[in-house]
């Protein structure tokens, strides 16, 4: 599915590790728990989309990605950001800044899902996870109020 992006969506731009993989877990798979959490968040939005910022992107195509999901949710993953490999400053900020402007999406609402608060500007939107725990259902509830705003 390409990012078909609509006035009314919201993005979410979301990292894997330390988030859907707690730092404990196995390398090479998500938390049952944290990936329930996440859908349910999303679900409870109609137009909630899902970015992945995740390094993961990198080695996996977004089929393969997506297969890591269930089904409902998979389908609201609508892209990957780029790979900036030159950005220094806040790195994933600038590509989901890079992701927005291709779409010519740059005022769209979105937020931010990762365990590392110096890949985004201080002011950015974020919700920052505890690596230790991963996305728990404190974090679904942020979301969800985060989302709710948004409509």
């Amino acid at each position: 599915m390409e990012d078909g992006y609509t006035r009314r969506q919201v993005r979410l731009f979301l990292d894997f590790d330390g988030v859907l993989r707690r730092e404990s877990s196995p390398k090479s798979r998500l938390d049952d728990d944290c990936v329930r959490n996440l859908e349910r968040a999303v679900l409870s939005h109609p137009d909630a989309r899902v970015v992945i910022t995740s390094t993961w992107r990198l080695a996996q195509s977004i089929q393969a990605l997506r297969r890591l999901f269930p089904a409902e949710l998979a389908v609201r993953i609508v892209g990957v950001t780029p790979d900036l490999p030159e950005a220094e400053e806040y790195p994933r900020h600038a590509e989901v800044r890079a992701y927005l402007a291709r779409r010519g999406a740059r005022s769209t609402r979105w937020i931010a899902i990762d365990d590392d608060a110096g890949q985004y500007r201080p002011s950015a939107p974020l919700i920052l996870v505890n690596a230790a725990t991963g996305f728990d259902e404190t974090c679904a509830q942020r979301l969800r109020d985060w989302l709710a705003q948004a409509r």
